[in-house]
């Protein structure tokens, strides 16, 4: 078996009721397609979900791979410690670590159990357990240590990783975080909305080049922190493949966006 899915959705913790407290319907939309890509894979639930968090440690030229044996992170820094996230790493990290290697992929692997400051991991996985009941044994990375191409390639290379087991990609990311004046990073309004245009039409295509085309200081002022993980989902579809966006709004000034590729 192989990758049989990937999805990209955002992670900003006022999605979760018990931290938004009604704040989160303002993002009406992005639940609202976070809602209809579950239920696109609620029925194709992975052996294996490899993650891709921004909010993993960051390695330098690397792919940050996290070797705990099992995690927990709680959203109690959000003000709701109740609600818990709870996973195990899958017992193939050793050989997708080793496929990775043998493609060119440099990696840095240490131990991270503690996801409470990961929301990159914790509130994706959060409505993913909500879809499936319980969350698959998973692989967590960090892919913002790579420059684009390089991400590019290693999406690339996952389209050949050959397992008795299905595998799915989760590449969490929130998208410019510039777009509105009351915006978290500031506003960039000649650079943020270019940039979430460049990300829906390479989603759109299927295509790196609306990406790659950017200039340097368009990617440097968007303030973004999903890109990578965006290059390595367009990798893993290849080209002329059918990928679905569900919802793509700002209404925090950061992008959000939901969207899913389904191996046909």
């Amino acid at each position: 078996m192989s990758f049989i899915w990937s999805a990209l959705m955002p992670h900003p913790p006022v999605l979760i009721p018990e931290v938004g407290r009604g704040r989160e319907n303002e993002a009406a939309k992005t639940l609202a397609g976070i809602s209809e890509l579950t239920r696109e894979i609620k029925d194709v639930k992975p052996d294996i979900l490899v993650v891709l968090s921004p909010h993993q440690p960051y390695a330098p030229g690397c792919l940050f791979v996290n070797n705990a044996k099992n995690f927990s992170g709680s959203f109690a820094m959000f003000g709701a410690g109740n609600v818990k996230i709870e996973a195990e790493t899958s017992d193939e990290l050793e050989s997708f670590c080793e496929f990775l290697m043998d493609n060119d992929v440099r990696i840095y692997t240490d131990t991270f159990r503690d996801l409470s400051r990961d929301q990159g991991s914790t509130v994706p996985l959060y409505f993913l357990r909500k879809a499936w009941g319980n969350l698959p044994p998973m692989i967590i990375c960090s892919p913002i240590g790579l420059n684009l191409n390089e991400a590019y390639k290693l999406g690339q290379s996952l389209r050949n990783f050959a397992s008795e087991k299905n595998f799915a990609l989760l590449a969490s990311g929130d998208l410019s975080h510039r777009l509105t004046p009351d915006a978290p990073a500031g506003y960039e309004p000649n650079y943020a909305p270019v940039f979430e245009a460049a990300i829906e039409e390479a989603l759109r295509t299927c295509s790196p080049s609306p990406i790659l085309e950017l200039d340097d200081t368009t990617l440097e002022r968007a303030g973004e922190c999903g890109l990578r993980s965006v290059m390595i989902m367009l990798g893993l579809a290849g080209e002329n493949e059918t990928v679905k966006i569900f919802s793509h709004e700002w209404p925090f000034g950061v992008g959000y966006c939901n969207a899913l590729w389904l191996k046909r």
